[in-house]
């Protein structure tokens, strides 16, 4: 694969694939915790400090508030 920038460049190895237009990245990620028996249960503790709020509605809150951040990010990077 041809790199023609530098952040295709840095991540080449990762990469599959190319597109000229950058209308979307998708961020794959892997983090071990939470694929284990009660690891996201954990994970959540450590965020939050307690199970408390661990329903749906509170998952769909934390969703928005990142997807809002990281938009309003992009837009001023």
């Amino acid at each position: 694969m041809k790199a023609t920038d530098e952040f295709s460049e840095y991540y080449n190895e990762l990469l599959d694939g190319t597109y000229d237009c950058v209308d979307r990245i998708v961020i794959n990620g892997y983090y071990p915790m939470l694929h284990t028996g009660g690891g996201f249960r954990s994970w959540w503790r450590l965020l939050t400090g307690s199970d408390e709020q661990l329903d749906d509605t509170h998952l769909m809150r934390i969703a928005g508030r990142f997807s809002r951040r990281l938009r309003h990010w992009a837009e001023h990077n």
